[in-house]
C-alpha cells in the first residue's frame, strides 16, 4: 500500500488516524503491518468513530494461546467465515476495510508461474476482519485477515480465488458493527463478481516473489 495515509483518511472518511501507521510498501507479506479502517460499535452514548489503524496481517483471535496462530489466518474463505470459530465473532461485529492499491496474483504457465498486478482506477478496499489480542507483556495487538471468494471473469483465468473487494457503496454497511454480520457478508459476496469485473491487470516482474524487493517499479507492466 503506497497511497499516503492522508489520502486514505479523505477517501475512507476517517475521523481519527492512529500513530505509527505502516510506511509505503509495494510488496507486503503476511505478519507485517497493514493499514485498516475500523468503526467499533458506539459506547457510553458516544457516536461511532471511524479509525485508520495499523494491524498485523494474520488474525490472532482473543482466545489464542500464541501469536503464531495468525500465520495461518491471513486469509479467510468468505463462504465459510461466519461459521468458523476463528472468524465468526469478527464477522458479527469486527469487520474492517483493508485499503490497497492492488494485489499480486500468480498464474501457472507450464512449469512456471507468471505474476500479475490487479488494480482499480483508485485505491480499493478488501473485506477484512479484525481482532484484539492481549500479549504476554500486557500490550494489545491489533490484527486482521482478508476475505477471499471464488474468482470470476478474467481473474478466474489467473487463480481460482480472489480477495473480496468491497464496492464503495457497501463500505459503510460493512463497517457498521450494528449491521447483521451474515447478512452484510452475503451482500458483499454477491457484489464481488461485479466489482472484480471493473478491475484491470497486467504482468509484472518476477521480483515481486521476493518480499525484500520494494519500489514502484514492481507494479510496472513487463512484456
Amino acid at each position: 500500500m503506497a497511497t499516503p495515509a492522508t489520502d486514505l483518511v479523505a477517501l475512507f472518511e476517517v475521523d481519527e488516524a492512529g500513530e505509527a501507521l505502516p510506511e509505503a510498501s509495494w510488496n507486503i507479506a503476511p505478519t507485517t503491518p497493514v493499514p485498516i479502517v475500523v468503526e467499533p460499535a458506539p459506547r457510553d452514548d458516544r457516536p461511532p468513530a471511524r479509525r485508520l489503524e495499523a494491524a498485523r496481517w494474520g488474525l490472532v483471535p482473543a482466545w489464542a494461546d500464541d501469536v503464531s496462530v495468525g500465520v495461518r489466518a491471513f486469509n479467510a474463505r468468505g463462504e465459510t467465515a461466519a461459521s468458523k470459530p476463528m472468524f465468526r465473532d469478527a464477522v458479527q461485529s469486527r469487520r474492517a476495510l483493508v485499503p490497497a492499491d492492488g494485489w499480486y496474483e500468480w498464474q501457472r504457465s507450464g512449469d512456471a508461474k507468471v505474476p500479475h498486478y490487479v488494480r482499480g482506477d483508485a485505491p480499493i478496499s478488501f473485506a477484512g476482519l479484525y481482532a484484539w489480542w492481549k500479549q504476554p507483556d500486557g500490550a494489545w495487538l491489533l490484527s486482521t485477515t482478508i476475505l477471499t471468494t471464488a474468482a470470476t471473469g478474467e481473474l478466474a483465468g489467473i487463480h481460482e480465488r480472489m480477495p473480496v473487494v468491497v464496492a464503495p457503496a457497501m463500505r459503510d454497511a460493512w463497517l457498521d458493527a450494528e449491521e447483521e454480520g451474515e447478512a452484510v457478508l452475503e451482500a458483499v459476496l454477491a457484489e464481488a463478481p461485479e466489482v472484480a469485473a471493473g478491475l484491470r491487470m497486467h504482468v509484472v516482474d518476477r521480483r515481486v516473489g521476493n518480499v525484500r524487493d520494494q519500489g514502484p517499479g514492481l507494479v510496472e507492466p513487463v512484456a
